[in-house]
């Protein structure tokens, strides 16, 4: 998952903020929902609400046409 990290100096020290970004193809969102784990792998997938909300329902479409 992509990381940005912007620094900034405030005072006289430096200051960071570190947001990942939605997995989803083309989204610049911030990330805020883990929505897949490959523990052994260190891989996680994260997407922002509406990507992971969409991905939570996908199964649930495929139900409506039976």
């Amino acid at each position: 998952m992509p990381q940005i990290t912007i620094r900034t100096d405030i005072d006289g020290r430096e200051e960071a903020v570190s947001e990942y970004i939605c997995d989803w193809p083309d989204c610049p969102n911030v990330a805020v929902h883990v929505v897949g784990v490959v523990a052994a792998l260190r891989i996680r997938a994260a997407m922002c609400t509406e990507h992971a909300t969409r991905f939570a329902n996908r199964g649930n479409d495929d139900c409506k046409g039976s």
